[in-house]
């Protein structure tokens, strides 16, 4: 039976895995030549309008307070255990109680319009701007309201289907919007087809979820149990606190920019985005294709089994996201002057602080998987909410004396002043029992390591253009290969390293790797 199990996590993660990875090299192909017609097509200032209204919208969907992880988590016994009934009364909550936040966040959204000129410095018309907004904000809204049941796909650990159906639909987007781009630089046509796309594929995911589970259609009333009704809350109640804090911690850098800088700094800082988040949809593959089994695991296995996963696990994460860093360095400014136009690179200074970003937020990853997983969300209820009120306050006093460089410096400065340090001591300390000391003073090694590789490959590849294709393939070859003869120098003899080569020819040859 045991075998079993593992067989079937290992066979769910894979099947996530690679359907995200098709997916993503897709949807990387078609969005990036988009954003490479919309850079011809439009002024920077609209570019930072989209970054701005998605990072505005997160502010107000903190009223979901976490709500869908927590769901999440209630939802792996159930699955497992065939129980319908529990299935259904959860989901059933879950709707009722995201129908209300829906609405919520529309009343907000449209108050937000009357002050949404402090936010904006820019010379289109306020009232264009205010439009824009709206299209984006009823476009959030009706996910709420239709898409809720995505959440039992990615429980279940069939997250390549709501994958598929969320990401087909936005390739024909992104079809569209390059003819409208091309053909009438209308920006509101452009805005439209957003709103249109994802209505279309929240309403196939809900007709998909009906087929696939249907119980879910069934009259019977079941009412949530208390144990169930139970855990939920107290779940929430330790993600209200940490998504207040998480909001303020990654989703005010966008806002404080157009504040700040302006519109078209944060345009510019945009097409950085495009970059960065789309490697970051091939590194995030693996923790979002592995949540649900861990959550699994952490339900059926000894918590030495966990542990021993964990410091495999993180090893791999810091040795892919590190070498993906110190590359990503050397190539984004000639990435972004070859294809979207030399006058809209940012200085050395700003794609270093852009990449380091990149390492933390992926190194990040792994501790929002392990908390997810083991529903140790009470633990960190009260590190966000420090670190988002933190981040806030240093980045508005480091972006108005340095500018667009300060404000990322802020974010920068919150995770090594307060996350690395207390979101190790919760995996460790609630989740394996253990000291969190030794783990700390390696990653903050290991960061250290990273940022001297970032400045050595620079001046290695320093010789080399700027700009053109074979500038970034150089540049691409000879950080790599010394940032890869330097980290396999200091690690190749780490127990943990050996570990990882293992689940890799695991992975390959078909076998169990959780």
């Amino acid at each position: 039976m045991a075998n079993n199990t593992n067989e079937y996590r290992f066979l769910s993660s894979t099947r996530n895995a690679t359907t995200a990875v098709i997916v993503q090299i897709v949807m990387g192909v078609v969005s990036f030549v988009e954003r490479m017609v919309f850079n011809q097509c439009f002024i920077p200032d609209y570019l930072g309008f989209y970054s701005l209204f998605k990072n505005v919208i997160s502010v107000l969907s903190v009223a979901e307070l976490g709500l869908s992880v927590a769901i999440a988590y209630s939802l792996y016994a159930p699955l497992a255990e065939d129980n319908y009934d529990e299935v259904r009364a959860i989901i059933n909550f879950l709707r009722k109680v995201y129908l209300t936040i829906g609405t919520i966040i529309l009343i907000a959204g449209i108050a937000f319009t009357q002050i949404l000129h402090f936010f904006v410095k820019t010379e289109v018309d306020i009232s264009s701007v205010q439009l824009y907004f709206i299209i984006f904000l009823l476009s959030t809204v009706f996910e709420y309201y239709l898409s809720y049941k995505y959440i039992l796909f990615n429980a279940d650990q069939k997250e390549y289907i709501t994958t598929l159906i969320t990401n087909i639909p936005w390739i024909f987007m992104y079809i569209l919007q390059i003819f409208i781009s091309i053909k009438t630089q209308n920006f509101l046509l452009y805005s439209l087809c957003i709103l249109i796309f994802d209505s279309i594929h929240c309403i196939a995911l809900d007709i998909y979820a009906n087929k696939k589970y249907p119980y879910l259609k069934e009259k019977k009333q079941t009412k949530l149990s208390k144990d169930s009704k139970k855990k939920i809350l107290f779940n929430v109640k330790g993600l209200i606190i940490s998504k207040l804090g998480g909001v303020a911690v990654n989703s005010t850098d966008s806002i404080l920019i157009s504040a700040i800088v302006g519109s078209s700094i944060l345009g510019f800082y945009s097409n950085y985005q495009m970059v960065t988040k789309g490697l970051l949809g091939f590194t995030s593959i693996l923790p979002n294709a592995i949540t649900a089994s861990l959550g699994n695991m952490g339900a059926t296995e000894s918590e030495n089994a966990v542990s021993e996963g964990y410091r495999y696990i993180d090893m791999s994460f810091f040795l892919i996201y590190g070498l993906l860093s110190v590359v990503l360095l050397n190539i984004i400014n000639p990435i972004i002057g070859t294809f979207f136009g030399a006058s809209r690179r940012l200085p050395f200074s700003s794609a270093m602080i852009i990449c380091i970003l990149f390492y933390l937020n992926n190194n990040k990853s792994i501790f929002n998987t392990y908390k997810t997983s083991l529903g140790l969300f009470w633990y960190d209820r009260y590190r966000p909410l420090i670190s988002g009120a933190f981040n806030v306050v240093v980045s508005i006093i480091l972006g108005k004396i340095i500018g667009f460089d300060g404000i990322l410096l802020g974010t920068i400065l919150t995770y090594v002043v307060i996350d690395l340090w207390v979101e190790p001591m919760i995996i460790f300390h609630k989740g394996f029992h253990s000291s969190s000391r030794s783990y700390i003073s390696f990653a903050m090694l290991r960061l250290f390591l990273i940022i001297a590789l970032m400045l050595l490959t620079s001046y290695a590849t320093s010789f080399l253009p700027e700009i053109g294709i074979f500038s970034i393939i150089m540049k691409a070859l000879i950080s790599l290969a010394i940032t890869a003869l330097v980290l396999y120098l200091l690690f190749h003899r780490n127990i943990y390293v050996k570990q990882s080569v293992k689940a890799i020819k695991r992975f390959i040859f078909k076998k169990e790797v959780l």
